[in-house]
C-alpha cells in the first residue's frame, strides 16, 4: 500500500463524519487548553466535542501519550486515526476508552471511544476566548483573562461544558458552511485548510 499522508487521512475522516452525522460541525487544527496545543480535527456532534489525532505512516508515536493526556482535559471523546503500519504500536499506548480507526481505502473502526469523564473546568475555559466569556458573564467584563476564567471555574462542569459547545459552534460554523459550499462529492486535500479556525483562542 502507498503511504497515506496526514492531510489525506484528514480528508477521509471528514468525509466519514459528513456521511455518518448529519448535524456534525468540523474544525481543523483547533487550539485548546492552557497548553495552547492544537487538535488535528475537532468534531462537534450534538453536545459532544470529539477529538481526532491523525498518525500517518510518516509520523512517530513519541508524542501520542502526551497528546492523549492533553485531549482528556478538554474533549468528550478521543479518537486516533492511523495508517495500518501504526496499529500495533498505538494499541500498546492507548487505553480502552480511546477510539482507534485505521484507514486504507476507507475508515475502519478498531476500537470504539468511550465518554471521557476526566475533563477539567479550567482547561475547558482556557479553550474559550475571554471576549466570548465576557459576553456570557458581562459582570466580569473588567477582569483580566486569567482572573476571569478562575472566577467562572466556580460554575459547575455542566455549565462550563455547555458554554464550550456554544463557543465552538459559533467559532466553527461559518467556515464549515463555506467548506461545504466549496466541497464537491468528496473532500480533497486542498479543501481541508478551509476548516482551520483562528490561530489563537482569543481572536473571537
Amino acid at each position: 500500500m502507498c503511504r497515506i499522508a496526514a492531510e489525506q487521512i484528514k480528508a477521509s475522516v471528514i468525509d466519514w463524519l459528513i456521511n455518518n452525522y448529519s448535524d456534525v460541525i468540523i474544525g481543523n487544527e483547533i487550539m485548546y487548553g492552557t497548553s495552547r496545543k492544537m487538535v488535528d480535527l475537532l468534531a462537534i456532534i450534538g453536545n459532544k466535542t470529539i477529538a481526532f489525532e491523525i498518525k500517518s505512516s510518516a509520523d512517530t508515536l513519541t508524542r501520542l501519550p502526551e497528546q492523549i493526556n492533553e485531549y482528556k482535559k478538554v474533549f468528550d471523546e478521543i479518537n486516533v486515526v492511523c495508517s495500518t503500519s501504526h496499529i500495533v504500536g498505538i494499541k500498546k499506548i492507548i487505553t480502552p476508552s480511546i477510539g482507534l480507526f485505521t484507514i486504507e481505502q476507507e475508515m475502519k473502526e478498531l476500537q470504539k471511544a468511550k465518554e471521557n469523564c476526566k475533563t477539567k473546568k479550567l482547561e475547558m475555559l482556557y479553550s474559550i476566548s475571554s471576549s466570548y466569556l465576557k459576553k456570557v458573564f458581562p459582570h466580569y467584563r473588567n477582569l483580566n483573562s486569567d482572573i476571569l476564567r478562575k472566577k467562572i471555574s466556580r460554575e459547575n462542569k455542566y455549565t462550563i461544558h455547555k458554554i464550550l459547545i456554544d463557543f465552538y459552534k459559533k467559532r466553527l460554523s461559518e467556515k464549515y458552511r463555506l467548506f461545504l459550499s466549496d466541497r464537491g462529492e468528496q473532500t480533497l486535500i486542498d479543501d481541508v485548510p478551509t476548516l482551520s479556525s483562528f490561530t489563537t483562542i482569543d481572536q473571537l
